[in-house]
C-alpha cells in the first residue's frame, strides 16, 4: 500500500527508489513467514527474517547523504556495517535459538543508525516530519531492546510468535510501528520535495533577475556609448566650425599685415572677431564636458550660497563683446541669494543668453531680467527676445540633441539640454512661453536661500 502510495506522488528520487526496493524484499519476507506458518505448525523462518531485516537496512540507507565516508557518518556507518553481520549468520544458522537475539542486535544497530543519518544530513533538517521519524525509531529501538532482554532462557519463549497460544504482543507492536514510520516517511519525503521546489523557483528567480540586470546593464552600456558617440561628434563639429573661422581670420590677418595694412581700426576689428570666435570654442567644449559628464555619471551637486547677480553678471561679460549691446538688464534689485552651483549655473545661463541672440532677428533687443517669485520663494532668470519664426520651437526643445530650428542655422541642439539638467541639479525648473507671438521667453528657475 505504501510503495503504491510513493509511486503515485510520483517523486522519483535515490531515496524513493531505495524505499521501493526496501518494501519490495519486505514484502517477499512475509511471503515466506506466511508459507513457513502454514506449513505444519511451524512458527519461523530463517529466510524470511533475514529478508525483513535487510529491507531495515535498505531503509536505513536511504536516511543517508551520498557522503557516507564524511566524518559525521562514521558512526552510523559502522552501526549499519555491524548490522549487517547479524543477518548474515542468522540465514546461515537456519534454526537455532539464538535468532531471535541476533535479529534484537540488529534492530538495535539499524535503529542507531537511523536516527544518526536522519540528523546528520541536512536535507532533513528543519523538515516538519523529521521529528515524527525520529521518535518511531527510539520506539523501535526500544522495542528490539525489550527483544533482546526476553531472548534467554533460550527455548520456545525466544520465538517472535508464540506457540502457547498467547498474544504476540512484539509482533504487534512492531507492525503499529511500522505503519506510523511508513506515514512519517511519506511526510518527510513531501515536505522535502516541496522545500526543494521552492529552493528551484528561488534560483530560477534569482537567475532570471540576473539575466534581465545583465541584459539592462548591457542595454544601458550601449546607450551610453552610442550618446558618448553623438557626443563625439558634437563636439566635433561645434569646435571644427568656429577653429576654421579662426584659421581663416588669421590667414586675413597675415596677408592683411604682408600687405601693409596696419589700420588701427582694421586691427581692433580682427581682434574682436578673433576674441568671439575663441569664446564660441570655449562654450562648444564647456557644454561637451558638462553634457558628458551629466550623461555618464551624474555631476555631483555642489551647492553653496551665492549672490546670483554675480553669476549673471559673469554669464554676460562671457558673451561676444559685439553683442553684448543688445543685452537690456533688468534687475529687481543688486542682491539675490541662492543655494547654487555657480559654475554650471553661469554656463547655462550664457547658453539661454547665446540662443537668444543667435534665433532672434539680427540688431533686435534681447530682455534679460532677474526676478523674485514671491509666492514660490524662487528667483527667476527670464530671457526674453524676438523670434525669426515661430517654427522653431517644440514641446520637446530641452531634450538631448533635439533643435526646433532648420539647417541654415549652426548648433548640435545640446544648449538648451543643459539648461534643463542644471535646472533639474538645482531643483528648479526651465520653460518657456509666447508673448504676442512674435516674441518667446525662457524662464530658469532657482530656489531662493
Amino acid at each position: 500500500m505504501f510503495s503504491i502510495c510513493l509511486i503515485a506522488i510520483q517523486i522519483r528520487t535515490r531515496i524513493v527508489y531505495i524505499w521501493l526496493c526496501a518494501n519490495a524484499l519486505a514484502f517477499l519476507g512475509n511471503i515466506l513467514l506466511a508459507q513457513a506458518i502454514g506449513a505444519g505448525g511451524a512458527v519461523t523462518s530463517p529466510p524470511g527474517e533475514a529478508l525483513l531485516i535487510l529491507s531495515s537496512l535498505l531503509r536505513t540507507l536511504s536516511f543517508a547523504d551520498r557522503s557516507l565516508t564524511r566524518r559525521s557518518n562514521r558512526i552510523p556507518t559502522i552501526l549499519l556495517a555491524i548490522g549487517f553481520i547479524p543477518i548474515v549468520a542468522g540465514a546461515a544458522l537456519g534454526e537455532t535459538s539464538f535468532r531471535l537475539t541476533l535479529i534484537a542486535i540488529s534492530g538495535i544497530l539499524l535503529s542507531l543508525s537511523s536516527i544518526f543519518y536522519l540528523i546528520n544530513n541536512k536535507s532533513w533538517t528543519a523538515l516538519p516530519s523529521l521529528k515524527y521519524c525520529v521518535a518511531v525509531l527510539v520506539a523501535y529501538f526500544a522495542i528490539y531492546i525489550y527483544t533482546f532482554c526476553v531472548s534467554y532462557p533460550i527455548g520456545f519463549r525466544t520465538r517472535l510468535i508464540p506457540v502457547d497460544g498467547t498474544v504476540p504482543y512484539v509482533i504487534i507492536i512492531v507492525t503499529v510501528l511500522a505503519f506510523f514510520f511508513h506515514m512519517a516517511f511519506i511526510g518527510l519525503i513531501v515536505s522535502r520535495q516541496a522545500r526543494e521546489n521552492i529552493f528551484r523557483l528561488r534560483k530560477s528567480i534569482r537567475i532570471r533577475q540576473e539575466i534581465n540586470q545583465i541584459k539592462a546593464n548591457e542595454k544601458a552600456s550601449a546607450a551610453l556609448a552610442e550618446e558618448r558617440y553623438h557626443l563625439l561628434k558634437m563636439l566635433t563639429h561645434e569646435v571644427r566650425q568656429p577653429l576654421n573661422t579662426a584659421q581663416a581670420a588669421l590667414e586675413t590677418i597675415s596677408q592683411k599685415f604682408s600687405r601693409g595694412q596696419t589700420e588701427p581700426e582694421y586691427i581692433q576689428q580682427t581682434v574682436m572677431m578673433a576674441q568671439s570666435t575663441i569664446n564660441s570654442i570655449v562654450l562648444s567644449i564647456s557644454n561637451s564636458i558638462l553634457g558628458a559628464t551629466l550623461i555618464t555619471q551624474g555631476r555631483p551637486s555642489q551647492l553653496y550660497s551665492i549672490d546670483l547677480y554675480d553669476v549673471l553678471q559673469l554669464a554676460f561679460f562671457d558673451l561676444d563683446p559685439s553683442q553684448r549691446g543688445r543685452i537690456q538688464q533688468k534687475f529687481e534689485q543688486s542682491v539675490n541669494y541662492a543655494y547654487a552651483d555657480p559654475i554650471v549655473l553661469r554656463l547655462a545661463i550664457r547658453n539661454l543668453l547665446e540662443n537668444a541672440l543667435k534665433y532672434s532677428p539680427s540688431g533686435t533687443p534681447v530682455l534679460f531680467e532677474l526676478l523674485a517669485d514671491e509666492e514660490n520663494l524662487a528667483l527667476v532668470v527670464r530671457v526674453t527676445n524676438n523670434l525669426n519664426d515661430q517654427s522653431m520651437l517644440s514641446a520637446n526643445i530641452f531634450e538631448w540633441s533635439t533643435r526646433g530650428v532648420d539647417s541654415l542655422y549652426e548648433g548640435s541642439g545640446l544648449g538648451l539640454y543643459i539648461v534643463r539638467a542644471v535646472a533639474e541639479l538645482h531643483s528648479g525648473d526651465i520653460s518657456y512661453h509666447l508673448l504676442g507671438g512674435q516674441q518667446v521667453a525662457f524662464e530658469l528657475t532657482i530656489p531662493a536661500e
